[in-house]
């Protein structure tokens, strides 16, 4: 009975170290913005869907839990959102997901006054992954670049 419970605990161990590895691959792995479709428009906001490409250079598959981003003008909050499902990169490939946000009509006219003071206007999405582990959840930094 030893014997089993031992193999058991072993047998666990070494399945949560293979999906730990999956979900730290994700650290390398690099994030692009394809294109960004709006689809619903009322009178105080409009949703737009953005597909993000992700790459992952890595000899084992890649596991991102969650990605919660924030759109910047400027360095002015203009939106942020969140996938909310677990999405498997096979090792050196590529997965395209699709991620739906609603933008309010008074942060792009914020943004836009901002601008036109300014003169110019500066793009950036600051972004988090998030992977779970059997100690807890992890989250890094991510670079999402504007193509």
């Amino acid at each position: 009975m030893k014997r089993i419970m031992a193999s058991i605990v072993l047998l666990s161990l070494v399945l949560s170290c293979a999906s730990l590895r999956e979900r730290l691959a994700i650290k390398e792995c690099k994030f692009a913005l394809l294109s960004v479709t709006p689809h619903t428009f009322t009178f105080s906001n409009l949703q737009l869907d953005f597909d993000i490409k992700v790459d992952n250079p890595n000899s084992v598959d890649a596991v991102l839990d969650k990605l919660v981003y924030t759109f910047y003008a400027n360095n002015a909050d203009v939106f942020s959102g969140t996938t909310g499902k677990t999405l498997n990169i096979k090792a050196r490939d590529s997965e395209q997901f699709t991620t739906t946000i609603t933008l309010e009509y008074t942060k792009i006219g914020q943004a836009l006054v901002e601008a036109m003071k300014l003169g110019s206007a500066a793009y950036r999405i600051g972004a988090r992954a998030y992977v779970s582990t059997v100690l807890g959840e992890i989250s890094y930094p991510v670079e999402i670049e504007l193509n």
